[in-house]
């Protein structure tokens, strides 16, 4: 500990030469002058160490004991830095070295997610760069809690945001809110129409009218559950009650016929790659490129870009805003080969296929056949498809009127006092 503190505050030998040197000795125990240490050379010759802050001191009680003083060895910190004292570039190296060290403990250099599933980390990051917080952020300067507030407004999907800054690192807590129930209009009337032409193999009317049986076949545009309900009479000779209008809800299943056309030409270019190329090398530094190229265009007519990058990754999981990329430009040209037309045609069977897949609403396929022709180079194949599949969808009355939706029976009464009631309503 004592060879470390004589370093920190450095450290001066001398020679103290005198006719009697004990005296200076004693001057130096009457003024609490520490001597780190002492070396007898002779009877007249002294050698000791003080603090660099002593020595002018120890110069004033050698000449009060009429001795003479000479400097053999100055050591430590403060006569390190002070060989530097005319090399004025290299300290202001130092002090920017400094400045820089200070600045940049506390910039963000990385951002962690955490606690998302849906929501990207690419979204949630590039929301927060609209909030003012990036690589490269001057971390004491970030409005935490107004970020967070911004987040939250501006990201409907996250039902908590939280922002924590550990040193050049900002965490990221995020948790996602449960998605809205879907809310039933059930005050607005409307039909279940057909989406498609068929023949109807299962009708199950949820709430209105069915206007259709199994069996029978409808278009497209055809009214297949009616929200306009027949009102039941409570006696049978009783007068009628007229309509009310529902949300008419329900399930329509019909055989449909489907045809879909597709075409390629065997005729294809394909590229063939020339061997000539141009690489060019930059580094991003906290999102600041910097180019080690001068000529950035590309002599080459047709041409595709390679791009690789590499991020400085010091610890495992930790990449820190340091990336160098490399940028190869390849030079290719075009020519025209023929294509295999049993692959063409596999390729449009599947693509068709693909497309009826994605016009049916909870359907299957239950027959499909290919037509294929060829006319020159070009390959056509058509598909017809017989199906099963839901055809009925809502659609809204042309109506101002709202529908009647679902009530219960008051305690007390029975079906039949709510039906009169119902009549009363439709009568008024």
């Amino acid at each position: 500990m004592k060879t470390l503190l004589a370093w920190l505050f450095g450290t001066v030998t001398a020679r103290i030469t005198g006719a009697q040197p004990e005296d200076f000795l004693n001057l130096c125990a009457r003024e609490n002058l520490v001597l780190w240490r002492m070396v007898q050379r002779d009877l007249f010759t002294l050698e000791v160490q003080v603090t660099a802050r002593q020595y002018a001191r120890l110069c004033q009680l050698a000449q009060g004991a009429q001795c003479g003083v000479e400097l053999e060895k100055r050591q430590g910190l403060p006569y390190f830095f002070l060989r530097f004292r005319r090399r004025y570039a290299l300290l202001a190296g130092v002090a920017l070295c400094l400045v820089l060290f200070a600045i940049g403990s506390r910039t963000v250099l990385t951002i962690d997610v955490t606690g998302n599933e849906t929501v990207t980390r690419e979204e949630i990051i590039s929301q927060l760069r609209l909030c003012g917080v990036s690589v490269g952020t001057y971390g004491p300067g970030i409005p935490i809690r107004e970020v967070e507030n911004r987040m939250m407004m501006a990201m409907d999907a996250l039902s908590y945001f939280s922002l924590n800054l550990h040193g050049t690192r900002a965490e990221v807590i995020v948790r996602e809110g449960d998605p809205a129930p879907e809310i039933r209009a059930e005050t607005v009337p409307t039909d279940v129409v057909s989406s498609a032409t068929g023949v109807i193999t299962h009708i199950e009317p949820w709430v209105g009218d069915a206007q259709f049986q199994e069996g029978e076949a409808v278009c497209e545009g055809d009214v297949l559950i009616s929200g306009r309900m027949e009102m039941d009479t409570v006696t049978p000779t009783e007068h009628d009650l007229g309509t009310m209008l529902v949300h008419a809800e329900g399930k329509v299943l019909a055989q449909t016929w489907h045809t879909l056309t597709a075409q390629i030409s065997l005729k294809a270019q394909v590229k063939t790659y020339t061997g000539e190329e141009i690489r060019h090398y930059s580094l991003s530094l906290m999102g600041k490129r910097v180019k080690f190229y001068q000529n950035s265009g590309i002599p080459y007519e047709n041409y595709d870009t390679i791009s690789e990058q590499r991020a400085w990754t010091p610890i495992q999981g930790k990449q820190l805003p340091v990336v160098w990329e490399k940028e190869t430009h390849r030079a290719y040209e075009t020519r025209e080969i023929t294509l295999d037309p049993a692959q063409a045609e596999e390729m449009l069977r599947q693509a068709l296929m693909e497309a009826l897949e994605e016009q049916m609403e909870e359907g299957k396929v239950l027959q499909a056949d290919y037509e294929v022709t060829r006319q020159g180079d070009l390959l056509q194949v058509k598909l017809v498809a017989q199906c099963t599949e839901q055809i009925g969808r809502m659609v809204e009355m042309d109506t101002q009127e709202k529908a009647v939706g679902p009530r219960h029976p008051e305690k007390g009464t029975t079906g039949a006092d709510e039906k009169t009631k119902e009549a009363e309503r439709a009568e008024e």
